[in-house]
């Protein structure tokens, strides 16, 4: 558990309830992984524990090359005010609401401080039946994730709730707290025109495509390890058994330890995130160092 909550939904969207009609560019699709939706992996019903909770938040954090252009970097396309007093009443959207205006508090100030841009805020879009996003229709299967065409991160609810109940035992805080900061790593390359380069330099080299989604990846796990750093020294963390927690979930979604548990066999050519051992110590740059500019993992890529 952490004291990052919150009650205040200003920067919350709330679209539950609403069916979007028609759909923008289609199905909700991220290149090189075939289908759209992230549904939860099957035979991890009973008895999933760490192993499940693991291969549950690597198919949350999945690349983030999906339907942007190279134009997405500029003004943010305006989410319209649907924040209700609703948004962030439940305990579990206190974690939610907490951690997306902590998360946005330190950027804002971090962003201009280390990397010379200044952060524009967001919003985290809630939804929980087909909805059109920038980046094609998605579906509460799909999962939390960030669309860079439209500068918002999506999650429904009721997936969270599935890990609470599927996985017992699991820290349902961490799960919650690290993929958002995650995805407003995300947001923080969208702004800084990463995605941007990321999409050109995949176009010109597809042979590089996997190396530049791993580069990608862990650029945002160093993002979220310096935002879990800073919240640590301002002592929101209750314990430091916290930091172990996370330093094991992302370890945990390194694409080694997934394909092993889920194939049998690993195959590095196909990664997309990058090894545990890499997960593990771009979070820990970015925790160690408190300084997001050292979280460069393109070097000699881009």
């Amino acid at each position: 558990m952490t004291k990052i909550r919150s009650s205040d939904a200003s920067n919350m969207d709330d679209r539950r309830g609403q069916a979007g009609g028609g759909s923008s560019g289609g199905g909700f699709s991220i290149p090189g992984m075939g289908g759209g939706g992230l549904p939860i992996p099957g035979g991890m019903k009973a008895g999933g524990g760490l192993l499940g909770i693991i291969v549950l938040l690597a198919a949350i954090l999945l690349p983030q090359l999906m339907g942007g252009s190279d134009s997405t970097q500029g003004a943010i396309a305006p989410a319209s005010n649907q924040t209700t007093g609703e948004a962030c009443s439940s305990e579990l959207e206190r974690v939610v609401c907490g951690v997306t205006n902590d998360v946005q508090a330190y950027w804002t100030k971090a962003l201009p401080t280390y990397l010379g841009t200044k952060y524009q805020m967001t919003k985290t879009r809630l939804f929980n039946q087909p909805y059109p996003t920038g980046c094609g229709k998605a579906s509460p299967e799909t999962g939390p994730f960030y669309c860079p065409a439209d500068f918002l991160v999506y999650i429904d609810l009721g997936f969270m709730q599935q890990i609470e109940k599927q996985f017992v035992g699991a820290t349902s805080d961490l799960a919650e707290q690290y993929i958002l900061a995650h995805e407003y790593g995300h947001h923080v390359q969208n702004l800084l025109g990463t995605n941007a380069k990321v999409q050109q330099a995949s176009r010109k080299n597809p042979s590089k495509a996997n190396k530049y989604s791993i580069a990608l990846e862990l650029q945002a796990d160093c993002y979220a390890g310096a935002w879990v750093g800073d919240a640590n020294r301002r002592d929101l963390l209750d314990s430091p058994s916290e930091i172990d927690e996370a330093i094991a979930a992302a370890e945990g979604v390194g694409d080694d330890r997934i394909q092993q548990a889920t194939q049998g066999r690993i195959n590095p050519e196909s990664w997309t995130h990058g090894s545990a051992d890499q997960r593990r110590t771009w979070f820990l740059k970015g925790f160690d160092t408190l300084d997001p500019s050292k979280c460069d993992t393109f070097t000699g890529l881009l």
